[in-house]
Order: structure tokens, then sequence, then C-alpha cells
């Protein structure tokens, strides 16, 4: 049961994370190629920055040992880091929302980016206690109420204050919003480890090879290429005296408000449009490519054919370019938008509750997904499952769970260039064994 959790994988990604953190602060003294924030925002002014890479170095170096480490049966030291580690993200919280809010002035409450980073360091402390636990309760099935109903909603308020303040002590946006929804993910990746749904959802490490690449190209290259193709297309039509819509848009309504605004309609046109991908035998081999998954967790959300995430552009974000929405909304949405999307489609133990009612989270997307049509014709929605009420496809049955996600044709291929020519190639309905 111990291979299940890979203790060594997690506390690696986390090393480098904060190795990677350390490199790049260093690196800032020369050079700054404008993604990055300026030196200066990487740490407060409460130590010169010689004493702190001398201690960075020495984190690096004992959090390197605790991979080489090989866990063994400590289960008083693991409840002592637990708590260490929880007691860590508690004054980190404490930090980022008095910096947010600006309750004290202490420069201390001037660092944002450190406030990132000690999360991840937080969170490294916490994996190592995992792993120092009894082994004899690594398979035991674990209910944690206060983690299954509050961990979404904790995270999503977490992340978007810290996303508010990254970009309030002067970080650059898209920055921010990459740094927050990363930190995001790995908490929520985190959380499906640790509290998984179900135990044969976990996914392998060709799987998350596979659909990191996905994730990589499709979900993140492709969007950034459509849309600095979309802002070519509407300075073209602003030199042509052809400009994009103006003056409809509530450019003055606060930020939060705009957003909110923006998840409604463009819910509606995504509800449709993906309503229609499903029920449209062209469309529906494109969207299979999504829907192929035998099992949901965080890193295949962005299991996507690139001329499916191409058109969902075209009906989700094109409109709202052309509408003149401001950067500073369209940031604070994708922050929103991806940590939702993370959640939706992870492996997490989640209970919404009431929630169930107002977001599309996993608890409703994992039916979306179901290999039986009739039960996948339903919650639609991508964030909010508005829209699937008002049109009655919302479906959520109580004490219930999906049995079986996919599709049809159990053969289809798995690996990239192959899911690629799929649409193209291969039925979506039944296996070719059969």
């Amino acid at each position: 049961m111990v291979d299940k959790i890979p203790y060594r994988f997690l506390l690696g990604v986390l090393t480098f994370i904060f190795a990677t953190r350390v490199s790049i602060q260093f690196t800032l003294q020369f050079w700054n190629p404008g993604f990055f924030p300026i030196f200066d925002l990487w740490h407060s002014n409460t130590m010169p920055y010689s004493k702190l890479l001398t201690i960075q170095c020495v984190f690096i170096a004992v959090m390197l040992a605790g991979i080489l480490y090989n866990p063994r049966q400590y289960p008083k030291i693991a409840l002592t880091l637990m708590c260490l580690g929880w007691l860590y993200v508690t004054v980190m919280v404490a930090r980022l929302i008095i910096g947010t809010f600006e309750i004290s002035a202490h420069s201390w409450f001037d660092g944002a980016v450190s406030t990132a980073f000690h999360f991840g360091l937080a969170a490294y402390i916490l994996v190592f206690g995992a792993s120092l636990r009894s082994i004899s309760q690594e398979g035991t099935k674990r209910s944690m109420p206060v983690v299954q109903y509050c961990a979404y909603p904790s995270l999503l308020i977490v992340a978007y204050l810290l996303f508010v303040w990254l970009v309030d002590t002067g970080a650059p946006q898209l920055f921010s919003a990459y740094l927050t929804v990363m930190i995001a993910a790995i908490s929520i990746l985190f959380h499906e480890t640790f509290l998984p749904s179900r135990e044969d959802w976990r996914p392998t490490a060709k799987e998350i090879i596979r659909d990191g690449l996905f994730l990589t190209l499709v979900q993140v290259a492709l969007p950034a290429v459509l849309k600095g193709l979309a802002l070519v297309l509407i300075v073209w039509m602003s030199n042509n005296s052809t400009a994009p819509i103006i003056g409809i848009w509530p450019s003055d309504a606060p930020i939060l408000v705009q957003v909110a605004i923006m998840l409604v309609v463009a819910e509606f046109f995504r509800y449709w449009m993906h309503r229609t991908f499903h029920k449209n035998r062209i469309l529906w081999k494109l969207h299979a490519v999504h829907h192929a998954a035998d099992k949901l967790y965080t890193i295949n959300v962005g299991r996507f054919h690139p001329l499916d995430k191409s058109l969902q552009f075209l009906g989700d974000t094109l409109p709202f370019l052309l509408l003149g929405v401001s950067p500073d909304v369209f940031a604070a949405y994708f922050v929103l938008y991806a940590i939702n999307g993370f959640y939706q489609h992870s492996n997490a133990d989640v209970r919404l509750g009431f929630l169930n009612w107002i977001i599309a989270g996993p608890e409703l997307h994992r039916w979306h997904h179901s290999a039986i049509i009739s039960e996948a014709h339903s919650n639609y929605g991508n964030n909010l499952i508005l829209w699937d009420s008002i049109f009655g496809t919302r479906h959520l049955p109580k004490g219930q769970q999906v049995c079986r996600v996919g599709i049809g044709n159990t053969d289809w291929p798995e690996d990239f260039l192959g899911q690629m020519s799929a649409p193209f190639t291969t039925s979506t309905e039944v296996s070719n064994k059969e």
C-alpha cells in the first residue's frame, strides 16, 4: 500500500519548486526578462539577502536529504511534523490576510511572493510528516468531513486573496495568476493523493506524463497563442474603423462584479456549446478525446483535442475580448476558472453540499463523464451549474457514485499523437475487440 502514495515524487516536486524560486531570485540580481517580479519583491526587508540566500541553500540541502531518506514508522515524529506543518500554513494564511487588507504596516507583511513559496515549504513538512506515519494506516479509508466540505471554498478564497496581494505589491499580473494557480493545483493534487475519492483512479507515472503534455500544450500554450491572434485581430479591426464593441461592458464595476457577470454570461454560451458537442456526431468525436479517460484526476483536466479547445475559445473568450474586457478581469477570471477546473476534474474526496446548486464541482462533473450515455448528457456547466438547473440537465443522484467513466470504445488510443488522430480514424461507440 505504501507505493500508492509517491512520497519521494511529491517531496521532489516541492524541492524543485523551492530551488527554482531561489535560482530565479538570484538571477534577477543581474537580469529580468520582464515576466518575473523585480528582485526586491521576492523577500521582505526583515533580513539582508546574503543571509536569506544562505538559509535558503540550507533549506534546499535539508529538503534533498528528506527525499533520499527512506520513510519508516515514526508516528510520534510524524504527528509533530504534521502539527508544525499546519501551524506553518496557518501563520502564512494570517500573513496573507493581513498583507492583502493592509492591516499592519510592518514590512514582513509586504512579502507576497515569499509567502506563496512558504506554502510550498509548509507542504513539504506535511508530506514528509505523512511519510513517517505508521505503514499500517496506509490502506485505511479515512473520512475527514472538515476537509471534504471546507477544502474547496477555503482554497478558492485563499488563492484569490494571494492573487490580489501579489498584484497589489507589484508582481506582474500574468506571473501572479500563474503562480497562484500553480500553488492551488499542487494543493488539489495533494488533496486527491492523501484523501482520494476512489483508489482505482490513482494515475500511473505514464498517465501523468501523457496528460501533463496535454496540459502544457493544449490547455496552456494553445490558449496563449489564440489570445495573441485575437488581439492582433482586434488591433486590425480598430485600424480599419471596425473597432470591437464598446460601451456595453460595465468596465467601471468592481473586478469581482465583472468576473461574476463574465462567469454567468460565458457559462450560458459554454453550456449550449458543450451540449452541442455531445449531440453533434462530428463535434462529439473531437470532444471524445476529453471523455475517453477511464479515470478522473487533477492533471487530465487538460486532455482536449486542439480543435475542440479552439472552438471553446471562440465561444467563451473571444466575445469578451471584443467587448473590451480588461486584462485585470481576465486574470481574475482565469484564476477562479483554472482552480475550479482542476478541482472539478480531480479525484479529491469533496463534498460541496448546497454549493452543488451553484458550482459545477467534482461531484456533479463525475456524472458528466459517465460511460452511460444517459448519465453523461448532464451537468454541462464548466464553472456554474446554473444553466443546467434552468434547462433541466442537472444530475446528482443522492448517495450514489458513478460506476465507470469513459466512452463506449475502450480501445480508444491512449498516446498523445494517437488521440490527435483518433477523432478522424476511430469510432467512439464500441470497442473494436467486441
